[in-house]
């Protein structure tokens, strides 16, 4: 559900509950973590298992076209769900799709500044440059080189990731609108804003210096997303989409958005930033567990992997697990992780429609549990959107005939998940009664 890396694990707290917290709370965010859970019980769903009884089990993804009312003149607009881990191919027909849109609005909790500027005061402008060109520092910090313009430090960055050469090109054009200058020195880089005046070497510029990389720094961490789909033979979507086309767009709210619309709820939430990032605890003891499918497929022919992938197959295609598995957080947890994320591309894409008239398309790239929402909230708009074509991607699937897991072994997968869904929808009605207790 969520897009996070390292950059975000510091933005969510959350405190113990009730006695084992920490085995439960790891249960229900590993189930959100794996794959941007589908949601939907409508008729259109997003996600759904296909299973062909000893030939194949497959999870779909839905996308789904839209237009306006030919009168209207606005783009044609495509919700393309998608899923964080999946199969090469699954992710070379997606990007084959997104090859032919004119912008692409992407999901990813991101870093502050790592979007355009749209302060409105002074003071307001001078805070979001510093933002942006903080960010522009710790780029430069996680590198050696020392790239002369925006073009070459947007190149060195997408080899570290390849979302950073395009918030690169939005914290290089500061909140007046100006290019942000580029200087290298003794130990790295100094990005300049001429600051309100436009003139540079003036008393109001607003600077922010690189430090030197630290030669003994480990390289960045791969989190459970990416680890996971490693140990089963998949794709990580972050490492396998093309994000650094200049026509793809961060489209979500950031680390700090997201701390303040938890805190509004008086919430807080830190285990969903550090079992993405590999950070935690439990997340160690995950990743240990990973590394032991591929010892595990070594002595069974690759029955585990084969497991686990009919076990996402099967939980994911199941509709409803998100909404047992969110109750899990309290009241708001959607709304933030949801409600409040979906509103950013649909604002973006108002202003595309206001500002930017020779755009023809637009995709919004999210995982599949934002589009049941997404989807309502566009065909409620002022400009009569309406679905006009849907396509099915087959994301993750398992060739039953080449498999080594027997039916007896399939049904089994089928029977657990079956309880363990049981279980925590009873959990989840019973996390439920105290608060509705107290409201009484």
């Amino acid at each position: 559900v969520l897009q996070c890396d390292r950059s975000t694990r510091d933005a969510h707290r959350v405190g113990p509950g009730r006695p084992g917290w920490k085995t439960r709370r790891m249960i229900h965010v590993t189930v959100l973590l794996l794959a941007s859970l589908g949601a939907a019980d409508d008729p259109g769903g997003w996600i759904r298992a296909v299973n062909e009884p000893e030939v194949r089990s497959v999870l779909e993804i839905a996308s789904r076209r839209y237009e306006g009312e030919p009168v209207s003149e606005v783009p044609t607009v495509w919700l393309v769900g998608v899923t964080h881990i999946g199969d090469a191919a699954y992710y070379e027909a997606l990007s084959d799709l997104l090859s032919n849109v004119d912008v692409v609005l992407y999901e990813s909790v991101m870093p502050d500044g790592a979007r355009p500027h749209q302060a409105t005061s002074e003071r307001s402008r001078r805070a979001s440059t510093r933002i942006g060109l903080e960010l522009l520092s710790t780029i430069a910090s996680r590198t050696d080189e020392r790239p002369s313009g925006v073009e070459d430090f947007a190149a060195v960055a997408n080899a570290i990731d390849l979302r950073m050469g395009n918030w690169i090109r939005a914290a290089s054009i500061d909140a007046w609108g100006r290019p942000v200058r580029y200087e290298p020195t003794d130990s790295g880089l100094s990005f300049t804003s001429a600051g309100p005046d436009g003139l540079q070497g003036t008393d109001d510029d607003i600077v922010e210096t690189s430090e030197p990389k630290d030669p003994g720094s480990a390289g960045p961490e791969r989190n459970l997303q990416a680890a996971l789909a490693d140990a089963l033979g998949l794709r990580y979507q972050l490492e396998s989409m093309p994000y650094a086309e200049a026509n793809w767009r961060v489209s979500d709210l950031s680390v700090g958005e997201i701390q303040a619309a938890f805190a509004r709820r008086g919430m807080e939430f830190d285990m969903l930033g550090d079992m993405l990032s590999g950070s935690s605890i439990p997340a160690q003891l995950i990743n240990m567990m990973l590394g032991l499918i591929s010892i595990g497929d070594s002595l069974s022919g690759g029955a585990v992997s084969d497991g686990v992938k009919m076990m996402l197959v099967e939980l994911l295609g199941t509709p409803g697990v998100l909404d047992m598995t969110d109750r899990q957080f309290g009241p708001g947890f959607q709304d933030v992780i949801i409600v409040e994320r979906n509103t950013v591309p649909l604002e973006d894409l108002e202003r595309i429609i206001a500002e930017e008239p020779d755009i023809g398309s637009v995709a919004i790239l999210y995982g599949a549990a934002h589009m049941p929402d997404m989807a309502q909230r566009l065909l409620e708009h002022e400009h009569g959107y309406r679905e006009v074509d849907v396509r099915w991607d087959s994301a993750i699937g398992i060739e039953l005939a080449d498999s080594p897991l027997t039916e007896r072994d399939r049904k089994s997968i089928r029977r657990s998940i079956r309880l363990a869904l049981a279980r925590i929808k009873r959990e989840a009605r019973l996390a439920a009664e105290p608060r509705s207790s107290e409201a009484d």
